[in-house]
């Protein structure tokens, strides 16, 4: 058995090792002079100077941002009405919505851009405008991860119950879900919402189709940067990197705290 533990520990060692060498690799170009031998010839900050100086980069990443926050409030909003409907109401919805919002794990990001710029294109101000169609996109495409960690959430709370709870004391259902029901929903709508930032911030394909050159987003900086030196880029993919790494982060810190919260609730 003591082998087997140490052979177990000896390939998640090496596993890790290899997953971590691009970005160790990375990060030690981003600090070099140049790099022709073994060993770097030498060592400066001025890439990451010349990169954080950029006009263009900092409104990039903030733009990335917007693009990715609006899609998940707008999503999360008719997931969570959707939802709470359903599971009050109409509990056979439940599994119907399930199939409708796990579609998009079937359907690559280039089909549906392109599929969703043949459509709307010239259908109107509004529906051919390149940030709604994105937008809209973005909305449908992180449609799983939205729906999967609210409909759990939901689940983790007993919902039911508290509704029926909150109405013995007197509250209508309209009052029980603003009062009640939304604020134990807070760590698992935070979850799911940086899950999706963290998954449309690093996204280029979709963009660069529908919006192109209109709305410059850190990922399309980065695609324009690929004839500028390579430790420029190298700057560039780390600080990105950094991004969705800390958004990453915070929401897997909370999703183990309200693990630990409904364990410590199930013990008392």
């Amino acid at each position: 058995m003591k082998k087997r533990h140490i052979l177990s520990y000896v390939f998640l060692i090496i596993m890790a090792v290899i997953l971590m060498l691009p970005i160790v690799i990375t990060c030690i170009d981003s600090f070099a002079t140049s790099w022709t031998k073994i060993l770097p010839n030498g060592w400066t900050l001025d890439y990451y100077r010349q990169t954080l100086a950029t006009e263009t980069f900092w409104p990039s990443v903030a733009r990335g941002l917007i693009i990715s926050i609006i899609p998940v409030i707008i999503s999360g909003l008719f997931v969570i009405l959707a939802l709470y409907s359903a599971i009050i109401y109409f509990p056979w919805i439940d599994k119907v919505m399930q199939t409708i919002c796990m579609l998009p794990h079937t359907l690559k990001g280039v089909l549906l851009a392109i599929a969703v710029l043949s459509l709307y294109v010239g259908k109107g101000p509004v529906l051919s405008n390149r940030i709604v169609m994105l937008t809209l996109v973005y909305c449908v495409s992180i449609l799983p991860y939205v729906y999967q960690g609210i409909r759990n959430n939901l689940n983790a709370i007993n919902v039911t119950n508290l509704i029926e709870a909150a109405e013995i004391l007197g509250a209508s259902k309209f009052t029980a879900f603003f009062k009640v029901v939304v604020p134990n929903m807070v760590s698992g709508l935070l979850i799911s919402a940086l899950l999706s930032m963290s998954v449309l911030f690093s996204d280029f394909a979709i963009v660069k189709i529908l919006a192109g050159s209109k709305y410059m987003t850190a990922q399309q900086l980065l695609y324009n940067s690929r004839h500028l030196p390579q430790q420029l880029i190298s700057v560039i993919v780390l600080i990105l990197f950094a991004i969705v790494l800390v958004i990453s982060i915070i929401s897997f810190a909370l999703e183990n705290k309200s693990k630990k919260a409904r364990i410590e609730v199930k013990e008392d």
